[in-house]
């Protein structure tokens, strides 16, 4: 038992110095040591085995401080590779990538909003698959796939529960499917966390440990970032803030109860009430090229029903925010989802309603725009995988 115990506690301790040189790299030796508060013994050993196994390579040295220079430990981008898949019905975007985040591949397609759970089913693995062949990569060093996944999932097991907006869709073992046609590990997680996760290795301070990730999508998501870790809850679906009741009267949402977020700021909903109102017979989700960022564009130009329309889906968001603060007290809020939103009504009017709201209890509330480009939103998925490359209990890294 103590052989066990103490195998698994070196692997943790291994995934331990490689999240770190992965996340800070170039470093040093004694630079992993502060940073893990590992011992230098256990962390030079952990460096061998990654050295040897050809995860980590050398990459330069260090400034000479007057004594041997150290070299600099950085994460060899060509060791692994990962596919990642959001699925955000009813478009679906993959990606595929290599250790280091870079993108190499990705691939776009849309379903239409009245295709069945049978019919993706059907569908999915096939064009997950071919993406797959279609790439220069060899099958054999692509580690797996990630999916975000909308709607209510267990990430334990990797039964996606619900999605309200495919027919059909419940109870669906989406992991065992897919892994039965691809041929190679699956992991199942939020789309929004997966998203907030790309946000922060990316493009939050390293100095923020705790922050609100808001992702606009279909419907409404977040991410809670608490002490440099997401929040994910029992079964991976903390956050769900897209189908939080907003007025118990309110107009019937895609989950058939009245008032929620989704209704209100849901890209979905957002596009039928500007297609409603100009009149088009088009239905969200059946054309690309009608989206948030269409909405934003066409305030832009000067539509006056895209800029009301987005006011009020801002005001609603607005309240949202306001109370997720309220009630975790965590003051930086990051939307993202539309890297256009800055300068949109839409953006102005979540500002100023969630300042409205919160201005007596916090002063120092900063709510900003996200930057992922739509380009990134599967890579979250690659990065799940690259978590599982040591299948242990893992440790935290501690900044």
């Amino acid at each position: 038992m103590a052989g066990n115990n103490t195998k698994i506690l070196k692997q943790a301790n291994k995934y331990l110095v490689l999240q770190c040189i992965s996340t800070y790299e170039p470093v040093t030796i004694e630079d992993i040591v502060k940073k893990t508060n590992l011992s230098r013994p256990t962390v030079i050993n952990s460096v061998k085995e990654l050295t040897e196994s050809e995860i980590v390579i050398k990459n330069g040295y260090a400034e000479s401080t007057g004594g041997r220079t150290a070299a600099l430990l950085s994460t060899n981008a060509d060791a692994y590779y990962a596919i990642g898949a959001d699925f955000e019905f009813p478009k679906v975007r993959l990606a595929l990538a290599n250790l280091k985040g870079t993108i190499l591949a990705s691939h776009h397609f849309q379903y239409s909003l009245d295709t069945t759970a049978e019919e993706i089913l059907s569908d999915l693995p096939d064009r997950i698959y071919d993406f797959m062949q279609s790439s220069n990569v060899p099958v054999e060093k692509i580690e797996g796939l990630g999916m975000g996944i909308s709607g209510i999932l267990d990430a334990n097991s990797g039964n996606s529960k619900f999605i309200e907006r495919i027919n059909g869709w419940k109870d669906i073992d989406i992991q065992a499917i897919l892994e039965r046609k691809l041929k190679m590990p699956v992991y199942i997680r939020n789309d929004v966390h997966l998203m907030g996760l790309v946000e922060k290795r990316f493009y939050i301070p390293n100095d923020t440990h705790s922050f609100i990730y808001i992702g606009l999508r279909s419907g409404v998501g977040s991410a809670i970032f608490l002490g440099n870790s997401i929040y994910e809850g029992k079964n991976g679906n903390a956050g769900f803030t897209g189908h939080i009741t907003l007025d118990v009267n309110g107009p019937r949402c895609f989950c058939g109860q009245r008032g929620c977020l989704d209704v209100f700021a849901g890209e979905l909903s957002l596009i039928e009430r500007y297609n409603a109102a100009k009149g088009s017979g088009a239905k969200a989700g059946d054309s690309e090229e009608i989206n948030l960022d269409y909405l934003v564009r066409k305030a832009e130009a000067g539509d006056e029903i895209a800029a009301t329309i987005l006011k009020d889906a801002g005001f609603y968001l607005g309240v949202a925010i306001a109370n997720l603060v309220k009630t975790l007290e965590i003051p930086n809020v990051v939307v993202g989802g539309c890297p256009r939103i800055e300068a949109s009504p839409f953006f102005s009017s979540v500002k100023q309603t969630a300042d409205a709201h919160l201005k007596l209890q916090f002063e120092d509330v900063q709510i900003g725009c996200g930057q992922l480009a739509e380009r990134d939103y599967a890579l979250g998925g690659c990065f799940l995988v690259f978590d599982h490359l040591f299948d242990k209990p893992m440790l935290t890294l501690q900044i």
